[in-house]
């Protein structure tokens, strides 16, 4: 084992990587890999912030198809990328083993489809693009307003989904930084495409939101610009050379098979999203305006828990790569010790400064209290959706894409469905029915998770 692991350092090595770790090392680097994914989240919210405050500059309709049509645009495109977990788990394995030629194959393989699947969704969006906004309900005027920005970002499904596939390459070579700073980038494109063609600046028409949907648009294609330069300078030792882009089959179908169990993953979160938030509007536009506000507070503690999901998948994965099961289960420990302890540290701050924070947001009283109350009693969850989401992440990496499915589908269509609603309407606990469903929702998470994480066919994954 010893003289296995030296060579792959070795290996590491000599290709400019520096995937180096053990267990000494080990709590400096979950942090060194959580960290720049919990930025780069900040940084997406922050991209959608600055759009709604820019197109707010024209009403309340302009921001509404653009809501509307982000609410499509995300289901989509994270449905599609969910390739990018079957890329995770063969770069992560490879790198692991100091494969790294297997790594930039598997990337490659992986664009190749993201590629097809991109044109797909790209075909589909264009020409589906009022139905979509019709299938939710939406006014006409929002459906007119919102379909030229909804079909020019299906435009850009392409590079997005490449970007995906790239940027978990980075990550499961063990670069966050790389990610994060693209982001930035993002962010940055996007405020100066945005000032100049949403309101006409620098001789170009005024498109309002239509000039926000090509900012998005662009700083897409810049992203994904970016990372396939990264890639090709060999950016922690993985470089795709062009022949890697050939069609491999057998490749192809180890990505599919790890990604499908994560599609149907990505289509009950979207079943159950959609029918948990109809459950939350039939109670009334104070309940409704209340929970909405609380979560987006609450939404803040997510990209935490995604970090450390991201450290534990490219540890994991690294690990199983050396064929050290010890490191593996030993990155699993740490890492949800780790987020125990920073979610409980957000828990507590949600608490402390919840209400004055939610006072940004909304100036009603009734919905400020109602907002403050949700918020408290959904501090109780952050523990455990932190643990959650870095069982998943783990178990992720390793290559079981399974488990993290058949937990999904029981939290988002049994316990999201039935137990929210019961305790909703039947016990008429109202809106605390459903935060408290959304608690139990967690616990059962956690309990099915912990199963699969010791009964340990993680371990044997073959990719």
């Amino acid at each position: 084992m010893t003289k296995n692991v030296a060579a792959v350092n070795s290996i590491q090595a000599e290709n400019g990587s520096r995937l180096l770790f053990d267990r000494e090392s080990l709590n400096r680097h979950i942090v060194r890999l959580a960290a720049p994914a919990v930025g780069e989240n900040l940084l997406h919210t922050t991209l959608l912030i600055v759009d709604t405050l820019m197109v707010g500059y024209y009403g309340s309709l302009p921001v509404a198809a653009s809501a509307a049509a982000g609410t499509i645009l995300w289901r989509a495109h994270m449905t599609f990328g969910c390739i990018e977990r079957g890329t995770t788990a063969l770069v992560a394995r490879a790198c692991g083993a100091g494969d790294l030629r297997a790594a930039a194959r598997a990337f490659a393989q992986s664009a190749l489809l993201a590629t097809v699947l991109g044109l797909v969704l790209t075909g589909a969006g264009v020409v589906l693009a009022p139905y979509l906004l019709l299938g939710l309900q939406c006014s006409p005027e929002v459906v007119a307003e919102g379909t030229p920005y909804l079909r020019v970002i299906f435009l850009a499904s392409v590079p997005r989904l490449v970007y995906f596939v790239g940027a978990a390459t980075l990550r499961a070579a063990g670069d966050t930084r790389s990610p994060m700073w693209i982001t930035f980038g993002m962010n940055i494109s996007n405020m100066v495409f945005n000032y100049v063609l949403i309101f006409g600046k620098c001789g170009f028409p005024e498109l309002k939101l239509l000039g926000s949907g090509i900012s998005t648009a662009l700083s897409i294609l810049l992203a994904c610009g970016a990372v396939l330069w990264l890639l090709r300078a060999g950016r922690f030792g993985v470089r795709p050379r062009l022949r890697d882009f050939a069609p491999d089959f057998a490749i192809v179908r180890k990505i599919v098979r790890l990604a499908a169990p994560s599609l149907l993953e990505e289509i009950t979160i979207s079943v159950g999203f959609l029918t948990f938030f109809s459950f939350v509007a039939r109670l009334g536009t104070q309940p409704l305006a209340a929970h909405a506000l609380a979560t987006r507070l609450e939404s803040l503690s997510f990209m935490a828990g995604f970090g450390f999901a991201v450290a534990a998948s490219t540890l994991v994965g690294q690990s199983l790569g050396m064929c050290d099961v010890r490191l593996a289960r030993l990155s699993f420990r740490r890492t949800i010790a780790l987020t125990i302890a920073v979610m409980s540290c957000v828990a507590v701050a949600l608490v402390m400064w919840g209400r004055p924070l939610l006072s940004y947001f909304c100036r009603e009283a009734e919905v400020l209290e109602l907002a403050y109350a949700i918020l408290v009693l959904s501090a109780i969850e952050q523990p455990l959706l932190g643990i959650a989401m870095t069982l998943s992440g783990g178990l992720r990496g390793a290559g079981d894409t399974v488990s993290p499915m058949i937990t999904s589908v029981v939290g988002n269509l049994f316990i999201r469905i039935f137990v929210v609603y019961w305790l909703t309407f039947p016990l008429g606990l109202g809106i605390f029915g459903v935060v408290l469903g959304t608690i139990v929702d967690w616990v059962v998470r956690c309990v099915l998770l912990a199963h699969f994480y010791w009964r340990g066919k993680w371990k044997q994954v073959e990719l």
